[in-house]
């Protein structure tokens, strides 16, 4: 029998984010030393989508006139592995982009593809996920169960059902009036703080075509441990991230001679409770914004104005506000949501931040002999730098997805190189 399910309301708001030029995607890729057998890979794969439902998921037929969509779970879908052979990093580089420069389909499951990527350092294996299916945790957590089941090591089942968990109103929405109250009342300084439209990253060698790049690099074990010193009393190692970006962005606008503005980064919030906070494929993944002002120009005042906004979003639940303001929008007819996004680009110099930063922060060691793990978070423009942060082997590893209105290679390496010597040299920024 055929199981159904609906759509939750951070499922149908990433749905309707998917763009051609601008595929929704999330991005997650592990490198390991030696060779992966493609067979063997793709029985792993076939047992990973067993363990996760919404992994073997498509998108039912809709109508216009109804309300909600639905997922269609099969029951062993068709395995999505593509293999290439990559004589070097500039090869890879082009696989991966090929394979991020769309949306999996979600007319058929499953909502994911993998890439094999053969290189003579090692293997990389690489994941596109719809993000109407899944969130950056929701990656990671698929990806270890096919290194899990690749390794013929057991993949124990997380302690809710992973269907019935996708409520994210019930784990996150407003349950009183007072907290509703106090939500729209940061909304309206939020909208008060927009007065002045947020900085635009300047704009260097990039041509408008669809899809996006992706660069990476790492701090040293011992650069990710001098975070823990650098970063002021009060203020988290994410918080240090942001702050840490928010002067990148305003030291690479002032090289290239753009006005001084406020910094807003879009930052998202794992929306699962601590118990299985890195369980179950599926969207948990709320969003703020916190915003960096012209008077904080190095890093330790930036943190200290992010750690504060950080600690009332943490201490008000004020990043369930959007999922009381997705409630509205998912009541209307399919039809008008799919209209929806279609407004963004006509507000989107003061609703839409300067850049994103999505740090999934410590996970739980993966299988095998990897060597790096890389993940980046979509971005739409004007929003064209999404920067994501994973803690692997007790080093940052961070990965730059730009869009190629955005920058070019060249200038993409140059803004990540930027950030990363902010981050091991905060003195000096």
């Amino acid at each position: 029998m055929e199981t159904t399910v609906v759509l939750d309301r951070l499922d149908e708001h990433f749905l309707g984010l998917d763009r051609e030029a601008e595929p929704w995607n999330v991005h997650f890729e592990v490198h390991v030393a030696g060779r992966l057998d493609a067979e063997r890979l793709a029985g792993a794969i076939a047992a990973a989508m067993q363990r996760h439902p919404i992994a073997r998921a498509s998108l039912s037929d809709w109508r216009g006139y109804e309300r909600r969509y639905h997922w269609r779970i099969a029951d062993a879908p068709a395995v999505p592995l593509a293999v290439a052979n990559c004589a070097d990093e500039q090869e890879l580089d082009i696989a991966r982009e090929a394979l991020l420069r769309v949306s999996p389909g979600l007319a058929a499951p499953p909502p994911f593809a993998v890439l094999l990527a053969h290189t003579a350092d090692g293997d990389a294996l690489v994941l596109s996920l719809h993000h109407a299916a899944g969130d950056g945790i929701a990656a990671a957590r698929l990806m270890r169960s096919i290194l899990l089941a690749y390794a013929g090591e057991d993949d124990p089942a997380p302690p809710v059902d992973p269907l019935t968990a996708r409520d994210v109103q019930a784990l996150a929405g407003a349950t009183t009036r007072a907290e509703r109250r106090m939500r729209w009342r940061a909304l309206v300084r939020q909208a008060a703080a927009r007065v002045i439209p947020p900085a635009r990253l300047a704009r260097r060698g990039g041509r408008d075509h669809a899809g996006y790049g992706v660069v990476h690099t790492a701090l040293t074990r011992e650069e990710t441990r001098a975070l823990d010193t650098a970063r002021p009393a009060g203020a988290t190692i994410n918080d240090f991230l942001l702050g840490a970006l928010a002067v990148t962005a305003r030291r690479w606008n002032a090289a290239y001679g753009r006005r001084v503005a406020p910094i807003a980064l879009t930052m998202p919030v794992n929306l699962r409770p601590e118990e299985w906070r890195d369980e179950v494929v599926g969207n948990f993944a709320s969003y703020v914004s916190v915003v960096v002002g012209a008077s904080a120009r190095d890093v330790r005042r930036a943190t200290e104005s992010v750690a504060r906004q950080t600690r009332a979003i943490k201490r008000d639940r004020l990043a369930g506000t959007v999922v009381d303001l997705l409630d509205a929008p998912s009541m209307q007819m399919i039809a008008v949501k799919r209209r929806m996004a279609d407004l963004i680009p006509l507000t989107g110099d003061v609703v839409v931040d300067t850049a994103s930063l999505s740090n999934l922060g410590v996970l739980e060691p993966l299988p095998g002999d990897v060597r790096a793990v890389w993940f980046s978070p979509p971005g739409r423009m004007p929003l064209g730098a999404a920067i994501g942060v994973v803690a692997h082997g007790g080093s940052l590893h961070l990965t730059l997805r730009y869009r190629h209105a955005q920058f070019d290679r060249a200038a993409a390496r140059q803004f990540l190189a930027l950030f990363r010597g902010v981050l091991a040299w905060p003195t000096d920024a």
